[in-house]
């Protein structure tokens, strides 16, 4: 049968055959024979441009066709392995290579392009059993060959290897069970490559393998599931580019959009951004978020530091989002719930900023003031919010009636609020909200409508269940109807009495009989604005035994009765405070405040009820506020409340707030007057030490604002907060954390001065946190670490102001640029000192400090001669300690280009900056170690023990040991000239070696 066949190609060959199905079969036959020239020259094709992939795939598609043809599987297989011969040429090249990039997408071209006509041929019903298989067969070759690749040590093979494979598996078609299973895992396993390059294109990989496995019914782990594998990488992987791949394909389900949203608070900004420019612009309605979601989802777009972050999150509500809604304002605002919402205004605000071509498009009428709701009340408080803040006041007047009108809507729907339900009464109290928010803006030119206004929130203030967010609209509005302060202050002071007139009317009806002593008119129970305070008459509320019970009836009448009392004087006291957080006028030119201070605030003080305490304290802080010798004499009653243990959490934590802005607003010398200062500096360091998380952070941030202000200058105190930024039990508490993370930064970077006073209480803070690192096995940074955070706040050169010309700073005596050279002296006076478990930690401490030039001739003689003495007198027994101490010493006998001399009598009667290392040297005695330790200190060391216990005048010691430093530096000379001798003798010989 061969050898007929082989005739009749003869035969065609020869042209003597006019068959047109047999004139193929040459160029068929050599389409093996020129696989390795045809196929390399379309994949160098193939890497000059994309553009030509499309053709070039389809022409390698008939040579396949063809060798498929001539030979069957032998030419199926002649064609595969040409194909991988010219593929693995790539797969070694580096990662950012643009033709080896285009090789890569070529060979996925080719994959689609099979994957296609077989689609098309099954489309036809085209009997192509042939062809299908030729494409299955290929396809299956071409990934094992892959997951070879895949597990191999080059790292760009395994790159190009995973990519290829994620470019091609949307074309993969129907794969048998064993390659699939053999796929899931290599691209589990690459997932954990140590190369992120490779774990970004295993991610990309095992995202087409969504779905195509049932976890539940086979009985897999979740945790050896894709989408599980695929959040554990989003939510841990510490690439970024991983993250981004993760959140960027998996699936959005209800079990991966929570964790889809989580990436708005990524480190990576480009993570953040990518949040708002794909998943959440891929969802069909924004309402398959909870309402919550939204909420966190729109605030940290809207408040992320990033700009472009911001821009993104704008656009996707201002375009996609509003969509959703049939861009319909109003509808979108109802599926925010303003009514709850923390983030509505910012919303509106970026709407309206982005949206700026419609903002003329809004039409409010009086149909729509006649029927305002939740959503339709917002949007114009919020309108008109943003035409103030543009200063658009045509814009301004079109959207907002005129204050007589404006008074109007706010009396119609006040009585609306007070007629409601208990169900519909919080939507009718947002709407007054709104309309008083409005108020504030309104320009009162108009005395009609300024009257008006007046006389309506005057009424509304005597309502007795008002919320506390009208009072403090009502009472701001007040202040800008107000000719100036004293009027705004006298009025709200007259209807604050008014409104305690019904509690005195009480107490007169309910005790006619009164004596003589005790005024029983009702009028006279109200304060007496003008004049001065006089002495404050019994409460209904006061516990008297004044007040009888004689029946049952009349006891349940009574506590009704009291309870209305406290309620009316809880909504005078908060009236009072919303009236002192806008007053500025001081309380001697305001002599409306003192029956105010005597008759409403200073009784609340003495009530049970943390409510009345709370509110009353707030107000004297605020009163306080406005004269200095009234918070001189309340200072101490502030600081007692700070740890008063019967006081409440909020009371505690409103008077040390009360503390720090008295100080920051008179100043400490001020306030210490009556108690002292030390007082006052000692209750604030207790603060820190409080159980209560809050209480901590405030007092830890108002230190900080006293300390930046340098109103505040303790050493002890600065300590502490030191220790609290290293303390593993502050770990959890973020706000105390983030405070002190900038106030540190801050504080020393700003003066120098404030670098000098670190220095000086550096070695007992390092000590310090070497004890609580011990104790904390493994929760706090290493000292090396520590001290190293340490040394960059203490760092001259980053302190404001060191950037410009040094010569001058350091002329003038501004700056001193050798200031860790006096750390590096404490430092290794503590190393005669402390323990063992602490000494073997400071020579790597002392390794890490700046000693150069700038820390001067004087200083850098006291740190040799404290290191030779500690060799000699108390040596390290830790080799790695010894090697960093013996180093620091080399480096310091560099900085000499010759050896130091020894200073004169005249030079050494002047000096003083060695007393004090020569006084500590003098009464140094060694503290008691074990007998190993002792026993290695050479005899040498013993003798100078000995000698240094003779008495001897103060110039003999310091010429002995100005005579010492010499001698150290000497040797140390001595040994460098001996070891450079020794490297000359070894070049010489190398030479004569080589010459011979």
């Amino acid at each position: 049968m061969a050898r007929p066949k082989k005739q009749a190609g003869d035969a065609v060959a020869t042209g003597s055959s006019k068959n047109g199905a047999s004139s193929t079969r040459p160029r068929k036959q050599n389409a093996i024979d020129t696989l390795r020239t045809v196929v390399p020259s379309i994949f160098q094709e193939s890497q000059k441009t994309s553009a030509n992939h499309r053709k070039n795939a389809i022409m390698l598609r008939k040579i396949q066709e063809q060798c498929a043809e001539i030979a069957g599987e032998k030419g199926e297989e002649a064609f595969n392995k040409e194909f991988i011969r010219n593929l693995n040429v790539v797969l070694a090249i580096k990662k950012k290579e643009p033709t080896a990039d285009r090789v890569i997408q070529f060979a996925s071209s080719f994959i689609l392009c099979t994957r296609e006509k077989d689609m098309a041929a099954e489309a036809a019903n085209e009997d192509e059993e042939g062809e299908e298989g030729i494409s299955s067969r290929f396809v299956e070759y071409l990934m094992r060959h892959l997951l070879k690749g895949v597990r191999v040590k080059e790292k760009q093979v395994r790159l190009r290897s995973c990519q290829l494979i994620a470019l091609s598996t949307n074309s993969l078609g129907a794969i048998d069970d064993d390659l699939y299973t053999q796929l899931k895992e290599s691209l589990m396993e690459r997932v954990r490559d140590k190369e992120a390059a490779v774990r970004v294109q295993a991610v990309f990989a095992l995202t087409k393998l969504q779905g195509g496995d049932d976890e539940g019914e086979d009985g897999n782990n979740d945790d050896d599931s894709v989408v599980q594998k695929l959040l554990d990488l989003m939510q841990h992987d510490p690439s970024a580019d991983v993250r981004r791949s993760a959140f960027f394909n998996i699936e959005q389900t209800k079990t991966t959009l929570p964790y889809i949203l989580q990436r708005a608070r990524d480190t990576d900004a480009y993570n953040r951004r990518g949040v708002f420019t794909k998943p959440m612009e891929e969802l069909s309605d924004f309402r398959v978020l909870s309402i919550g979601d939204r909420e966190r989802l729109l605030r940290y777009g809207l408040s992320d530091r990033d700009e472009n972050v911001k821009k993104a999150c704008t656009k996707m509500l201002a375009t996609k989002w509003i969509q959703q809604a049939d861009d319909n304002l109003l509808e979108f605002l109802e599926r925010l719930d303003v009514m709850s919402s923390n983030v509505a205004d910012d919303v509106l605000k970026a709407f309206f900023d982005y949206r700026v071509d419609i903002l003329g498009n809004f039409a409010f009428n009086d149909v729509f003031w006649a029927n305002l709701t939740v959503e339709s009340a917002f949007l114009v408080r919020a309108y008109a919010e943003f035409c103030r803040g543009k200063d658009d006041d045509i814009q301004f007047e079109k959207a907002v009636p005129e204050v007589t009108r404006h008074a109007f809507y706010i009396q119609k729907y006040s009585n609306i609020m007070q007629e409601a339900d208990e169900d519909s009464r919080p939507e009718a109290e947002f709407i007054v909200t709104q309309l008083l928010m409005i108020a504030r803006l309104l320009d009162y030119a108009d005395e009609n409508g300024r009257r008006k206004m007046f006389n309506l929130l005057r009424e509304m203030l005597m309502l007795d269940d008002i919320p506390d967010k009208h009072l403090d609209c009502i009472v701001e509005t007040m202040g800008k109807i107000s000719l100036n302060e004293k009027d705004f202050t006298r009025i709200v002071i007259e209807i604050i009495s008014d409104i305690r007139a019904g509690i005195d009317e009480q107490e007169f009806l309910r005790n006619p009989e009164r004596s003589d002593d005790e005024d029983d008119s009702p009028d006279d129970q109200t304060m007496d604005l003008a004049d001065t305070p006089r002495k404050r008459k019994r409460s209904i509320v006061d516990k008297s035994p004044r007040r009888r019970s004689s029946v049952a009836v009349e006891e349940v009448g009574q506590s009704a009765n009291d309870l209305d009392a406290m309620l009316i004087r809880v909504r005078c006291l908060n009236i009072t405070k919303f009236m002192l957080e806008r007053s500025a006028e001081p309380l001697k030119e305001n002599s409306y405040m003192y029956g105010l201070l005597n008759e409403l605030v200073i009784p609340a003080l003495g009530r049970q009820e943390d409510l009345m305490q709370e509110l009353g304290l707030h107000c004297l802080g605020l009163i306080c506020m406005l004269d200095q010798n009234l918070a001189r004499n309340n200072m101490e009653l502030f600081l007692t409340c700070i740890f008063a243990e019967n006081a409440s959490n909020q009371v505690k934590l409103l008077s040390l707030k009360i503390v720090f802005d008295l100080i920051l607003t008179f100043g400490m010398t001020a306030m210490s007057s009556l108690i002292t200062e030390e007082k006052i500096v000692q209750d604030l360091a207790n603060s820190l030490e409080s159980p209560i998380d809050q209480i901590q952070a405030v007092a830890a941030e108002g230190i900080a604002k006293l300390m930046l202000t340098r109103l505040l200058k303790d050493p002890q105190i600065l300590r502490k907060l030191i220790i609290l930024y290293f303390d593993p039990e502050t770990v959890n508490k973020y706000h105390l954390r983030q405070c002190l993370s900038y106030f540190l930064q801050v504080y020393f970077h700003s003066s120098h001065e404030n670098q000098v006073t670190l220095s000086e209480i550096f070695i007992p803070i390092i000590i310090q946190l070497i004890h609580m690192q011990q104790d904390a096995k493994g929760e706090m940074p290493t000292p090396s670490n520590m001290a190293q955070q340490l040394l960059e706040w203490c760092e001259p050169r980053r302190v404001l102001g060191a950037d410009l010309e040094n010569e001058g700073a350091v002329a003038s005596g501004n700056i001193d640029f050798g200031l860790q050279a006096n750390i590096a002296i404490e430092l290794v006076k503590a190393m005669f000192t402390e323990t063992s478990a602490v000494r073997k930690h400071l020579p790597l401490v002392l390794y890490k400090i700046r000693l150069d030039g700038d820390a001067g001739e004087i200083r850098l003689k006291k740190l040799t001669l404290l290191i030779g003495n500690l060799k000699a007198r108390r040596p390290l027994t830790e080799l790695l300690s010894k090697k960093y101490l013996l180093s620091v010493e080399k480096n310091i006998l560099k900085m000499f280009e010759d050896a130091p001399e020894a200073l004169d009598d005249a030079e050494l009667n002047k000096l003083t900056e060695l007393t004090e290392e020569i006084s500590f040297l003098d009464k140094y005695e060694p503290p008691e170690e074990p007998a190993e330790t002792v026993a290695a200190a050479p005899p040498s060391a013993r003798a100078r023990r000995g000698a240094a216990s003779k008495k001897q005048t103060p110039d003999e010691r310091l010429a002995k040991i100005m005579k010492e430093v010499d001698a150290i530096l000497e040797s140390s000379e001595s040994e460098q000239e001996a070891q450079d001798s020794e490297s000359e003798e070894e070049a010489q010989d190398d030479d004569e070696d080589y010459d011979d």
